[in-house]
């Protein structure tokens, strides 16, 4: 299941801020790794905010389909991602779980640590942007 992306207020610029904000972990850990806003990934190919079907559209797109699967997985070890808090720090475009004991916070963590790479590394293309569910084809 895809994530609608909550907007989040934080301290952009910093080279190293805290956060403990509940289900807007993920969208601070996009602008984290992207500097992007999160807004810019919903609606994003076939996987990029609520629901997911098809084939990805491309790498962004790729990554929010393995994000998917890692909060799915989460979520088969008795975890609520989408709703788990945990504490982070973003240091020079990384989120950084080191200190996470839980171990839901850290298998959440390192599922957004890991997205916030993949997007960093992914080239945005603004084609994708809103893209139309019924070119996602079948469920995959």
């Amino acid at each position: 299941p895809r994530l609608a992306f909550a907007v989040w207020k934080g301290a952009l610029g910093k080279s190293h801020s805290l956060h403990t904000r509940g289900i807007i972990e993920l969208a601070g850990a996009i602008t984290c790794g992207t500097g992007r806003s999160p807004l810019a990934y919903i609606g994003y190919g076939c996987y990029c905010g609520l629901g997911g079907r098809g084939w990805p559209k491309d790498k962004t797109d790729w990554c929010c389909h393995r994000h998917d699967c890692c909060y799915d997985t989460a979520e088969k070890e008795g975890c609520n991602p989408k709703v788990q808090r945990y504490q982070w720090a973003c240091e020079q475009n990384t989120v950084r779980c080191d200190n996470l004991t839980d171990r839901c916070e850290k298998m959440v963590c390192l599922c957004d640590q890991e997205a916030a790479k993949c997007w960093g590394a992914a080239p945005y293309n603004p084609q994708f942007i809103l893209w139309p569910d019924f070119l996602c084809g079948q469920t995959h």
